[in-house]
């Protein structure tokens, strides 16, 4: 027993964070006096602390590890391990959609509301921005290929339609009206914006075809594969150090959001259906679907897998800022919900639509906290509903991203597991290949080295010509 729980230090740390912080919440909530954003702030400075330092650390891992990954292996074998990370990843996201829809439209949580709309929606003002489907589309794949990559390290670009008010003279009855009356128009114009963030689309991309062109290059390419085999395992240790202050950050962060909400009680009974839907959804996506694939396509046992990521899928449960299959499935049910909500009948055009862009604007989300209630606006948009109706849903969103983070991580690794599992043959054939192409380079007297394992996600090979 002590065994275990010197091995699962830091686990019983975060589990205990988590209570910390559930605890704390509640005994500095007071119903009579509602807390200032300064002195908010200050009860959460621990857990902004401890987010900015993981944020500050994700482009050096980001960028490193990609590029070393890729450089690891022939190019031949790169394609095939992302066209099969790139199927794999966009089926669970469909699949995802296509439950929530599925369970929307059957549970009808919309029905369930009790409240004034009007009062609710009251408090919210318009969007400021405003993006059709084809924009989000297009917008993703000029992500892909940001025009300047350092600025794509901060700064990410979207288009957003701008309403110009103006007006027309009209004359409908030429016969007995003798002068044209004013009629209110709108223009039109798609507009570029910069907003703060980095374009980590942009920036994988550009990792990808940097790390493929040094497995191409071969020994001109072998000094630059070095520094990032450096950099990732510096950015390695460095989340490790942060990774040990988690459990004071989330005590903090939890505590600080149930201190902001103004009724939960009250918030949580009106959204009862909704979050039954959403959670509902969750469970049978990443506890069900999800070991089915695991079980059918990387033959691995999904009961001591989530045990070897319970420490990952903790972290996620209090930090969120993921996106993928949880988010997607998400926003697929809160527009359907949303659209119950206001008496709106979505046809099936719309439903479908509902799915594509949910997919979509779940994979280009942004990795940050509260980034679905923006793709959520987006979604809402595209099937004709006000933006601000998102409101609705937004009291309980903290909640409930939480456990759709720990979702997307969870189909993230097993992900990783399945992609590891079907590629096995490809990676092996690609490390041989490629490092009987370095010995050859090198010297063609060498004698052979220790044999060393190779790790790639969980799944680990042997190699006995590894430099």
């Amino acid at each position: 027993m002590v065994r275990i729980a010197k091995e699962n230090v830091l686990l019983i740390f975060t589990v205990l964070g988590v209570v910390a912080g559930i605890i704390l919440g509640i005994s500095l909530r007071d119903p009579d006096a509602k807390w200032s954003k300064r002195h908010l702030s200050y009860l959460r400075f621990p857990g902004d602390v401890f987010v900015q330092m993981l944020k500050m650390l994700i482009l050096p891992l980001i960028m490193s590890s990609i590029i070393t990954s890729l450089a690891s292996v022939d190019s031949n074998t790169a394609g095939k391990l992302g066209m099969i990370s790139l199927v794999y990843y966009f089926l669970t996201t469909m699949m995802a959609v296509i439950l929530g829809i599925v369970l929307v439209v059957l549970i009808q949580p919309g029905k369930w509301m009790t409240t004034n709309i009007e009062e609710i929606v009251g408090e919210v003002s318009k969007a400021p921005c405003i993006s059709t489907a084809m924009d989000t589309i297009l917008d993703l794949v000029r992500a892909l290929f940001p025009e300047n990559l350092i600025e794509a390290t901060f700064r990410s670009h979207k288009v957003c339609m701008k309403f110009l008010n103006g007006s027309e003279s009209v004359n409908p009855d030429y016969v007995l009206k003798m002068s044209p009356e004013a009629r209110a128009v709108f223009t039109e114009l798609p507009e570029k914006i910069t907003s703060d963030g980095m374009n980590i689309l942009g920036l994988v991309m550009f990792s990808v075809a940097f790390g493929i062109t040094i497995s191409w290059i071969g020994e001109e390419g072998l000094a630059l594969k070095a520094f990032f085999k450096s950099l990732e395992a510096v950015s390695m240790k460095l989340i490790s150090l942060v990774i040990w202050y988690s459990p004071i950050g989330i005590t903090f962060l939890i505590a600080a959001q149930i201190v902001s909400m103004k009724n939960p009680g009250k918030e949580l009974q009106r959204l009862m259906g909704y979050m039954v839907t959403v959670l509902i959804g969750l469970f049978i996506h990443g506890f069900i679907l999800l070991p089915i694939l695991m079980i059918t396509l990387a033959r691995r046992n999904p009961i001591k897998y989530v045990c070897g990521m319970a420490q990952a899928l903790l972290t996620a449960l209090a930090t969120s800022s993921r996106n993928m299959d949880g988010t997607a499935l998400y926003e697929a049910v809160a527009a359907i919900y949303i659209s119950q909500c206001v008496g709106m009948e979505l046809s099936l055009g719309q439903i479908i639509l509902v799915s594509l862009t949910a997919t979509l604007a779940s994979i280009g989300a942004a990795g940050i906290p509260q980034a679905g209630i923006v793709t959520m606006i987006m979604v809402l948009i595209a099937i004709g509903l006000p933006s601000n109706l998102f409101i609705l849903i937004f009291p309980v969103d903290f909640f409930l991203d939480r456990i759709r983070t720990t979702v997307n991580v969870h189909g993230d690794s097993i992900g990783a597991a399945v992609v590891g599992k079907l590629c096995e043959k490809y990676l092996k054939q690609g490390s041989s290949e490629v490092n009987e192409q370095g010995y050859s380079m090198l010297s063609t007297h060498a004698s052979p080295a220790p044999s060393k394992r190779i790790s790639i996600g969980n799944h680990h090979y042997e190699n006995s010509h590894m430099l």
